[in-house]
């Protein structure tokens, strides 16, 4: 005789019985005894132990390592990837389970060290047990410099257009992808990151994605702050995590928390990181991302004059190449600037080294903002628009180019020539 048990969590909280991660467990328990005493099969949710959400980043070197998380409604015994060169896979690799006070599932981290660079890995994640994903793949990062691509949004969010620039991005076959802070806009409402991470989730288990803090970020729960927990428990970055740094090829990224810069920690931190990139002769191209710009015409917003006294004299003396910004809901990019001043003018190519240039691109998909009627001397292009960003880096020149989400038409472009 066949025993079939169907576990309904809408018939359990009825009963009284509180699902949460302290019954979990039990559930899971009961359910392999009962599979094992009749010989059944034990019907739960389909989803109750499948993977959903994937995504990849970066919390070791590009070129030899890769970082899974993925989310599981019910527990499992573990979180394994399997990884090869093929699709039969033949590696693995265990992780470990991630929690946080509002948790509305399981989370799962594995980092896969060891890899060889430029090199594709199919994977899938799971558990032996429980069941693994589809196969997806990932590329490591080349051993030395190449040309290569990645994309830039800000601002993100749920929704059409949102949904829209995650699959046009990809289309661009980048490496990776920034965000630009303001990422899911939960404001405490956990299962609205999980409709985040799944609308994300055609490039998060495709490419890294790299994102940075934002003012959206700090959350509240129960009515009180519970700060970046979300943030930081749902990604793997980097330590600290809230602020940190990547090489790919030769170009190093380099983000903080831009709704903290007076802490003096992560200033040091940051001021030290662009110093000793400056120092590094492998590094040729220095990008900084964070999430409030400092110079604006957003109508209400304007200039940032705390960040700017905070961190302009830093981008001039360690001469950053290119900071790219979200926090307005619009795109908007400076000429280089020196000292808060144009230092080359016109639409370029612009020369290494003399000034940075600053962009806005908070277009990703939330609301937009609009600008002030008169246009600040210090902006080359500024529109009110739905976008992305294409940059494409080589040893000759860095290029960004800005996308309307409509038809993919370019609103603006330019090239920084690296002179050598």
């Amino acid at each position: 005789m066949v025993i079939f048990v169907i576990v309904n969590l809408d018939v359990i909280s009825r009963f009284g019985i509180i699902w949460n991660m302290k019954w979990r467990p039990l559930f899971l328990t009961l359910n392999l005894c009962i599979m094992l005493l009749v010989g059944s099969a034990l019907l739960i949710p389909a989803d109750g132990t499948a993977p959903t959400q994937l995504r990849l980043s970066w919390t070791g070197s590009p070129k030899t390592s890769m970082t899974i998380m993925w989310q599981t409604a019910l527990p499992t015994e573990s979180s394994v990837v399997e990884y090869g060169t093929t699709e039969e896979l033949g590696q693995r690799a265990v992780g470990k389970g991630v929690s946080y006070k509002y948790a509305t599932g399981v989370l799962h981290e594995v980092a896969v060290e060891g890899l060889q660079p430029g090199t594709r890995y199919f994977y899938r994640a799971g558990d032996p047990a429980a069941g693994f994903s589809s196969v997806s793949s990932f590329t490591t990062a080349p051993a030395a410099p190449q040309e290569f691509v990645f994309t830039v949004f800000g601002d993100h969010g749920v929704g059409k257009i949102s949904k829209a620039n995650v699959e046009l991005a990809l289309a661009e076959k980048p490496a990776f992808h920034l965000i630009l802070g303001d990422l899911s806009y939960a404001k405490g409402k956990q299962k609205v990151w999980e409709t985040w991470f799944e609308q994300l989730e055609p490039m998060s288990r495709a490419i890294p994605v790299m994102p940075a803090l934002g003012n959206h970020e700090d959350e509240k729960g129960d009515r009180k702050h519970s700060r970046y927990a979300p943030y930081l428990a749902r990604l793997a970055l980097p330590p600290p995590e809230t602020y940190y740094s990547f090489d790919y090829g030769d170009a190093r990224f380099v983000t903080f928390n831009s709704d903290d810069f007076k802490n003096p920690e992560q200033m040091a931190w940051f001021v030290d990181r662009l110093k000793k990139s400056r120092e590094d002769k492998s590094i040729r191209w220095l990008i900084v991302y964070q999430h409030h710009p400092l110079y604006s015409s957003s109508a209400g917003r304007r200039n940032n004059k705390p960040l700017i006294e905070a961190t302009r004299k830093i981008y001039d003396e360690f001469k950053v190449d290119l900071v790219l910004a979200g926090h307005n809901h619009n795109y908007e990019r400076s000429y280089p600037l020196a000292g808060g001043l144009v230092a080359q003018k016109g639409s370029g190519p612009y020369k290494k080294g003399n000034g940075v240039v600053f962009v806005i691109s908070g277009g990703g998909g939330r609301s937009l903002r609009r600008f002030t009627r008169e246009t600040p001397a210090i902006t080359a292009r500024r529109e009110s628009v739905p976008h992305y960003l294409r940059v494409r880096v080589s040893e000759k020149e860095l290029r960004v180019e800005a996308l309307r989400t409509k038809d993919r038409s370019i609103l603006d472009s330019f090239r920084i020539l690296s002179g050598d």
